[in-house]
C-alpha cells in the first residue's frame, strides 16, 4: 500500500509540478514580496531599503489626502458602475431570452463590445463626449439643451467615466441569459392560468430562480468595478484628469509605484490595504446574499 501511495505522489507531482511551480513563481512569491515591501521604503530609484514598520500604512490613513480622494472616487465609481451594469445586463438578458427569429445575431451584437480593446473604447468615447465638437454635445445643442464639459470638467468627469464603462456588460448578460434559459417554462404557463402579469412573473418566478446567478454577478461586478484601471487611466491621462476627479485607487497605486516618487514600498502598502477592502466587501456580499438568494431545501 505504501509503494502505491508513493507512486501516486510521484505521478501527481509529475503532472502538476509545472502548475505548482508557476503558481509559486507568479502568484505566491509576488504576494509574499508585496507584504514584505509594504513594511519597507523600497524605491525603484534606490537599490537599498530599510524596514519602516507601519509607517506606510500610517501615511496613507492619516496624512495622504490624495489617497482618501482616490478611495472616495473609487467607491462612487464602483457603486454606480456595478449597479447600472447589472441592470443593463439583466434587461438585455430578458430581451434576448425570447424565442424570436434571428435572436442569435442580437446576442452576438450585445456581446461584441466586450471584445473591443479598451484603448479603442477610450478613443471612441472621448470623441463622443468632446466638449467642443463631440457628437453628444452637438445633439444636446440641436434640441436646445446646454452642452456639458463632460470629461474636461471636474464636476462631470467621473460621471462620464461611469457612462463610458457601461459598454462591457456582455459577460454578466450571458451569465444571466444562461440562468434564464434554465427556468422551467411550466412555471410561467401555470402563472398565465392564474392571471399573473409580467412583473408578478418576474418577482415570483424569475428572480428567485436566478438569484444564485445574481449573487455571482454581484460579486464579479463589485470586484471588477473596484479594481478598474485601464479605461480610467486612458481617459484621465494617467493622472486623474481633470483635478484628480477621475483618480481611482488602482491608478493612484500605479502612479505611486511606477511614477514619481517611484515608491514600491508605499504602493505595496496601498495594494495590501486594497486587498483587505476587497476581502471585507466580499464577506459583506456573502452576508447580504442571505436576504435575496433562494436555495433549494
Amino acid at each position: 500500500m505504501g509503494v502505491r501511495n508513493r507512486k501516486d505522489t510521484r505521478n501527481f507531482f509529475a503532472f502538476a509540478g509545472i502548475s505548482i511551480v508557476g503558481f509559486a513563481s507568479f502568484y505566491l512569491y509576488p504576494i509574499v514580496r508585496t507584504v514584505y515591501m509594504s513594511f519597507t521604503n523600497t524605491s525603484i530609484m534606490d537599490p537599498h531599503h530599510d524596514f519602516v514598520g507601519w509607517k506606510n500604512f500610517n501615511k496613507a490613513l492619516l496624512h495622504d489626502d490624495v489617497f482618501h480622494l482616490a478611495l472616495r472616487n473609487t467607491f462612487r465609481y464602483a457603486i454606480a458602475v456595478a449597479v447600472l451594469k447589472l441592470l443593463l445586463a439583466l434587461f438585455a438578458a430578458l430581451l434576448l431570452n425570447n424565442q424570436v427569429k434571428g435572436i442569435g445575431v442580437f446576442r452576438s451584437i450585445f456581446f461584441m463590445p466586450f471584445v473591443i480593446p479598451t484603448f479603442a473604447v477610450s478613443y471612441v468615447f472621448r470623441f463622443f463626449f468632446h466638449p467642443a465638437n463631440g457628437l453628444v454635445n452637438k445633439t444636446l445643442i440641436s434640441i436646445g439643451i446646454k452642452p456639458s464639459g463632460w470629461y474636461a470638467d471636474s464636476r462631470t468627469a467621473l460621471a462620464t467615466l461611469v457612462i463610458s464603462s457601461l459598454w462591457g456588460f456582455g459577460v454578466p448578460m450571458l451569465i444571466f441569459l444562461a440562468a434564464l434559459q434554465q427556468v422551467p417554462r411550466e412555471l410561467y404557463e401555470v402563472s398565465d392560468l392564474d392571471g399573473a402579469n409580467r412583473w408578478q412573473k418576474f418577482r415570483a418566478i424569475t428572480l428567485p430562480a436566478i438569484s444564485p446567478v445574481l449573487f455571482f454577478n454581484v460579486m464579479l461586478a463589485t470586484i471588477d468595478s473596484l479594481k478598474s484601471f485601464d479605461l480610467a487611466f486612458l481617459m484621465g491621462h494617467g493622472e486623474g484628469y481633470p483635478a484628480n476627479s477621475t483618480l481611482l485607487y488602482s491608478v493612484y497605486l500605479f502612479n505611486q509605484a511606477f511614477r514619481n516618487p517611484w515608491s514600491l514600498g508605499y504602493a505595496s502598502a496601498l495594494a495590501l490595504m486594497f486587498f483587505f477592502i476587497l476581502l471585507a466587501l466580499t464577506g459583506l456580499n456573502f452576508l447580504l446574499s442571505r436576504l435575496y438568494v433562494k436555495t433549494e431545501n
